[in-house]
């Protein structure tokens, strides 16, 4: 989806992607990632999302990006979490302070980032990024991923998967064959978990859709020579 598509989601508080608790899949398995106490930890498209502030409750640094500035400061200010504002490379930066010092959300194009703006991240997570993308857009957004994510960062992603001629994304159907396929090149990819069934719907019930399958993976970057960034 374009750039446009997503503000205006944001403007008009179309936001039912939005989830009101932490997600649960990352609380489970987030701990397989073996990531270091008070490393940094990377999220992509990251909303408002409650998950960036369970991360920071568990000691890491969380960088987040995001197109929308409502979005962002809507995050700082649901959580009555006290933010500074600066610029740089292009990007509007929201840095927490006191009890929010060690997360930073940059307003900006993920596409802009740089290897140089994550080289001291050890870990990502998605959870809405790549289901968020439309089949044009992920080959890009997994390339510019592997691109700008050092050799050994691990990450934690979360896929669907459906009937599409039951319902037209977002939230796109991203089976299993096209994660590997998008990812292994510059990942070693390993399923944690697999969920399938009617229960797993939620609010895309009244979309049409009958079931739905959930997958969680540990993506691990390998250290072969990094991708160049599609522009």
């Amino acid at each position: 989806m374009q750039a446009e598509y997503w503000q205006k989601k944001w403007s008009n508080n179309n936001i039912g992607f939005h989830q009101e608790n932490v997600n649960k899949r990352l609380q489970q398995h987030w701990p397989a990632l073996k990531v270091s106490a008070g490393a940094s930890v990377f999220v992509p498209l990251c909303g408002k999302s409650l998950d960036m502030l369970w991360l920071h409750q568990q000691g890491y640094q969380v960088m987040g990006v995001e197109l929308s500035d409502k979005a962002v400061q809507a995050f700082f200010n649901d959580n009555h979490l006290p933010v500074t504002q600066s610029s740089r490379n292009g990007f509007d930066i929201y840095t927490g302070v006191d009890q929010a010092r060690g997360i930073e959300l940059w307003v900006g194009d993920f596409f802009e980032l740089t290897p140089d703006d994550l080289c001291a991240y050890s870990a990502f997570y998605d959870r809405a990024s790549l289901i968020a993308m439309n089949e044009s857009l992920r080959v890009r957004y997994t390339t510019h991923l592997g691109s700008i994510m050092a050799a050994g960062t691990t990450g934690l992603l979360l896929a669907i998967a459906y009937d599409q001629r039951q319902m037209q994304g977002p939230p796109f159907s991203v089976p299993d064959k096209t994660v590997r396929s998008l990812l292994g090149n510059d990942f070693t990819v390993q399923e944690l978990d697999y969920f399938s069934g009617p229960e797993r719907l939620g609010n895309l019930a009244s979309r049409g859709l009958e079931t739905l399958e959930e997958r969680v993976y540990l993506l691990r970057r390998t250290a072969s020579t990094l991708t160049t960034i599609v522009s």
